[in-house]
């Protein structure tokens, strides 16, 4: 397994099209060199950025990890007095089967 989606949060937005907009922390344990993947809704003008270890943890995404995904913040935790970004990879990898987020039907062919 390569990417793991580590939380999935669904905001509603209105408009032109009412709709599921979703926000996203992944983590890619092929990119060891900045893992974190966050993503903010679909479309124009909305997009996400890649983080390493120590940039990742010093951001609101993190925060939100933390509160939301706790499992995943508790061996990031773990890890990160030495920057062990293997030994992070590896539980997560190792834990991740039973912590996937619930992905919606209307929304799963996407991910």
């Amino acid at each position: 397994m390569t990417r793991m989606i580590l939380l999935l949060e669904l905001g509603d937005w209105t408009g032109g099209n009412h709709g599921q907009s979703p926000y996203l922390v992944e983590f890619d344990s092929e990119r060891l060199d900045s893992p974190f993947d966050v993503s903010e809704g679909w479309g124009h003008g909305l997009g996400g950025s890649c983080y390493s270890l120590a940039r990742f943890v010093e951001t609101e995404h993190y925060t939100q990890l933390k509160h939301h995904a706790s499992w995943a913040a508790t061996i990031i935790e773990q890890g990160l007095p030495t920057l062990d970004i293997e030994a992070i990879a590896q539980g997560l990898l190792a834990q991740y089967p039973s912590h996937r987020p619930n992905i919606p039907a209307n929304l799963a062919r996407y991910f």
